[in-house]
């Protein structure tokens, strides 16, 4: 198992590498509109990239079972994503473009179900970040399991509201034919993106159940062992990495709306993360000020 794990561990750092390489050149490009017409395929690999990530991620952390719920992930994705440009439910009335290619039986873009697997697991690793400790001492278990999966599809949902405004009217990925109040995108469309990602994100959380009734259940000599924590701050920083590229380039284009909406979100989490580690920095150095000789 340790030798997989390397293995998986390595290929997980190499596609980040990629993905840091091009990504300081991805926002300039996009924010200046200087991306040329053979480059257009770059933003789809780079979804692909990042969904691939995630599912090597999770199937590192959880075993076979976090390989199932990126299956499924990508599965209920594809069907809903399907579903949504063929009928206009739950989403509302959109299209695809041909930017982003190929599609799956020429419908639905490939890059799109990977989004849905970038998308899920970083804003569950932004919960898990927020919430973890804290549920965990303090709420009964149905009530924490509720908090997350809520808390990870407001994130997911979050993420969404700074990205339509750059792939509808910048990136041109696809195209809303009713409208609607927000940058052209009706309202049903945010809705159903919370909705669908409460389902995504109740599946995650299922899959690591299982797997955690599982270790329970076999002998220490069977031991399915949750794998050793590993790369722990990548799913949260792929989020941040995003929702910062979608802030930068909103700005650019004067989407003021989008782009203050992110910088919030950006300021909030920040400040939960950093602040119990400045303030227990603040209290050593008022601590050290006191002690004698010092």
């Amino acid at each position: 198992m340790s030798h997989t794990l390397s293995w998986l561990r390595l290929l997980i750092i190499i596609l980040f590498g990629i993905y840091l390489f091009v990504y300081p050149w991805s926002i300039l490009l996009v924010a200046l509109d200087l991306v040329p017409v053979w480059g257009a395929w770059v933003g789809g690999a780079l979804l692909i990239i990042q969904g691939t990530m995630m599912g090597l991620w999770l199937t590192a952390h959880y075993g076979r079972h976090g390989t199932l719920a990126a299956l499924l992930i990508l599965g209920i994705s594809w069907g809903v994503e399907h579903l949504g440009v063929l009928t206009g439910f739950p989403f509302g009335a959109y299209s695809y473009t041909d930017v982003l290619i190929p599609k799956i039986f020429g419908i639905v873009p490939l890059a799109i179900p990977f989004a849905w697997l970038l998308v899920v697991p970083a804003a569950v690793g932004v919960t898990e970040r927020l919430l973890g400790a804290e549920n965990k001492t303090t709420q009964s278990a149905r009530s924490a399991w509720l908090s997350r999966v809520l808390g990870a599809a407001s994130f997911a949902l979050l993420l969404d509201v700074t990205i339509e405004p750059v792939a509808v009217h910048i990136s041109g990925y696809w195209i809303w034919n009713d409208g609607g109040g927000y940058y052209g995108v009706p309202n049903s469309n945010f809705i159903a993106w919370w909705v669908t990602s409460v389902l995504l994100v109740g599946v995650l959380y299922f899959c690591i159940h299982i797997r955690r009734k599982a270790q329970e259940l076999v002998s220490p000599s069977q031991s399915l062992g949750l794998r050793p924590a590993m790369l722990t701050w990548l799913p949260s920083s792929l989020y941040l990495l995003n929702l910062t590229m979608f802030v930068l380039v909103n700005l650019a284009h004067g989407q003021i709306g989008a782009a203050a909406i992110g910088v919030l979100i950006l300021a909030y989490l920040i400040f939960e993360w950093f602040e119990p580690g400045l303030r227990r920095w603040i209290l050593g150095v008022q601590t050290n000020r006191r002690q004698p000789g010092a």
